[in-house]
């Protein structure tokens, strides 16, 4: 679990650099979106079906308010795209 919630969490990261990028979509949208399609790729190759964008909002939702928002963030995408089930 580690090493995906790293690289989750890096994807995360490079998407937070970004920013002040953003001009089309709010920075929410854009992290959320970075996240998805990481989950989803890792789902992918692990032969699991697709998350919805539904989905990565609600475990972001649940990230929010933690000191540590990132990483959980990270983690809870970590867990779903290892067919887990986040808490709620």
């Amino acid at each position: 679990m580690r090493p995906l919630m790293g690289q989750m969490l890096a994807v995360l990261e490079r998407a937070q650099e970004r920013r002040s990028e953003v001009a089309d979509l709010s920075w929410i949208e854009y992290e959320r979106a970075a996240m998805h399609a990481a989950v989803n790729a890792e789902r992918t190759r692990r032969g699991l079906p697709a998350v919805t964008m539904d989905a990565i909002a609600r475990v972001e939702s649940n990230a929010c308010g933690h000191v540590d928002y990132s990483r959980k963030f990270a983690l809870y995408c970590a867990e779903l795209a290892e067919g887990a089930t986040p808490p709620c």
